[in-house]
């Protein structure tokens, strides 16, 4: 009789955690931004051709954010009322930023560090759709 309800509880202790694997999944989202940008400026000039191309993913259960099309690195995220944003952090120190309001709109500054002495800021400019 002990083994028959030690059983029992297995079953049900597998059978609850089944579910919240499943239930756990079906609440998770995951939102995928996919942006393209034509527009650049530097201090080589302005580039009206620059046709990069970032996806964000991100999970809302996780918070993290993965990047496709760039070598990213560790990348924070920040939600308001208007916009959503993402901070990568290189290990050189410095940072990549990217906007995209909630209308679609968006910018990407790129603070590159090429060495200490070597700073290559830009900005681009695009769009983005939500997928």
């Amino acid at each position: 009789v002990r083994a028959m309800t030690m059983s029992k509880s297995l079953r049900c202790i597998a059978l609850f955690v089944a579910l919240m694997q499943v239930y756990g999944t079906a609440t998770a989202k995951g939102y995928r931004w996919s942006c393209t940008y034509s527009d650049k400026v530097s201090p080589a000039g302005i580039e009206t051709d620059a046709h990069l191309k970032l996806d964000f993913i991100f999970d809302d259960v996780t918070r993290k954010v993965m990047v496709l099309g760039n070598n990213g690195s560790d990348v924070d995220v920040h939600i308001g009322s208007s916009a959503i944003s993402f901070m990568e952090k290189l290990e050189t120190g410095s940072v990549q930023t990217t906007v995209i309001s909630f209308a679609g709109g968006s910018t990407h500054s790129r603070h590159t560090l090429l060495s200490d002495k070597d700073f290559v800021p830009s900005q681009y400019y695009g769009h983005c759709t939500k997928e």
